[in-house]
Order: C-alpha cells, then sequence, then structure tokens
C-alpha cells in the first residue's frame, strides 16, 4: 500500500477554486466552489479517530445547513483511522451518537442535497460506516487505504489463521482490504487521481437518480459480490 498521504489544506485548495472553512473537535465545516457550483464542505482532519464529539459536531454542522435551507451538495471529506477507543466514547453509546449522524444525513437527503464522500487518505472500520459509506456516492483516491477491518484483525474476531485469511483475500475481495477490493464489492463508485476530483464532483451531479442506492449493482458488475443484487431482485419481486 502507499504510504502517500496528502493534507486537508492540500486537498481542498487542489480540488475547490475558493473555499472558506474552519475546524473543530476535527471535524472541517464550510463551503468551497467549483466553476460557478457550490459545495458543502464536511468532513475529518487527518488521521481522526471518530467518536462521540467528533460525531455529535458533524451532526451539527449537517443540520446547520438543513436549517439554513441550503441545498447545495455535500462533500464529505473523509479521513479516519479508526472509531475512538476510549471507555468514555463507549459508556456514553458512540453507537448512539453515529446513529444520530445518519439519520442527519439521511435527513440532509430528503432535503435535496446531494451527499457525495471523497476519501483521501484512510478509512477503517466503524468511523467510515459511522457517515462516509452514507454518501450517495462514494470515491477514494488512488493512494487512500481502505478497510471495514485489516486481515490481522479477522484473524483474532474468526481464530481463523491469518496465513489462510492472506490466501483467500487472493480471489475474494470480501475478506481483502484495499480501495481496489472495495470497489470490486460495490461499496466504492469510482477511484480517482487527485487531479479528476474537481471533475467527478461535477459530472456526478448531472447524474439522474444519484439517490438511487447501486452499490449491490455495482457489486455484481465489478465482479466482487455476485449474488447480492439477484437476491435483492428476487426478494423484491415475490
Amino acid at each position: 500500500m502507499s504510504n502517500e498521504k496528502i493534507t486537508l489544506k492540500q486537498l481542498i485548495d487542489h480540488c475547490f477554486d475558493t473555499s472558506k472553512t474552519t475546524i473543530k473537535q476535527q471535524i472541517v465545516f464550510g463551503s468551497g466552489k467549483i466553476k460557478n457550483q457550490n459545495f458543502n464542505i464536511v468532513g475529518t482532519i487527518e488521521d481522526t479517530s471518530f467518536g462521540v464529539d467528533e460525531s455529535i459536531e458533524m451532526a451539527r454542522c449537517i443540520l446547520d445547513i438543513i436549517k439554513n435551507n441550503n441545498t447545495d451538495p455535500i462533500v464529505l471529506l473523509t479521513d479516519v483511522a479508526g472509531q475512538k477507543l476510549a471507555v468514555r466514547d463507549e459508556w456514553l453509546g458512540m453507537y448512539a451518537y453515529f446513529a444520530h449522524l445518519l439519520k442527519c444525513l439521511h435527513l440532509a437527503r430528503q432535503n435535496g442535497n446531494k451527499i457525495i464522500t471523497l476519501i483521501y487518505n484512510q478509512a477503517i472500520g466503524g468511523s467510515f460506516i459511522a457517515f462516509g459509506m452514507m454518501a450517495d456516492r462514494i470515491y477514494a483516491l488512488k493512494t487512500a487505504k481502505l478497510a471495514v477491518m485489516w486481515l490481522e484483525g479477522m484473524s483474532k474476531v474468526t481464530k481463523i489463521d491469518i496465513d489462510v485469511l492472506r490466501k483467500i483475500s487472493e480471489t475474494s475481495p470480501v475478506f481483502a482490504p484495499g480501495v481496489e477490493n472495495f470497489k470490486k464489492l460495490g461499496g466504492l463508485h469510482q477511484i480517482l487521481d487527485l487531479d479528476e476530483v474537481s471533475q467527478q464532483l461535477l459530472l456526478t451531479l448531472k447524474e439522474p437518480n444519484i439517490s438511487h442506492d447501486n452499490r449491490a449493482e455495482l457489486g455484481k458488475q465489478y465482479g466482487g459480490r455476485k449474488e447480492a443484487y439477484d437476491i435483492i431482485k428476487a426478494i423484491e419481486n415475490l
């Protein structure tokens, strides 16, 4: 995996013609413009461990957008190293805070905001599920690291020898970390070079039915989840 990293400032300066943002509780919030198109910028700074404080701050940002009747698309700039490993966050019910954030994002979608995730360095585990996977379109830079769980963690949880998991991961994207494997599962819509981001954001807004969740269909198309889409359609047709 590449060790190349990009700072949040470098990302924003490269992708947006103009921007104005603030940072609080490791959450970036503001706006940017590409050509004549306005975007809401929400996301995390580099290497964020995502927990109670971060999720409630991001939820506040999303609700501010809704309260201001702002229907500009929301770009979720994502660099999360994992969920915060803190007793305080666990006792406060961290996943309830994550659920609140997801509900806020869904409310934004109902409000008319198109939601686009861009993973710029890494997206690991529950911290990615907490907001990044809620988007209408999910993109990642080619240099990004992406995993629901590393193979070492899978081995500990499943009690399967890590060498066995490594062998399985050679042919099954389900067990293999990385942006290419996540795309094969349908979890990523596209993998981008940094220079492609601005144009892709604009093109995304022209897509019809962007709010339609087509990830199972993509999983079949890319060959990583061959049965999920057909099973979903069969159930829908009962």
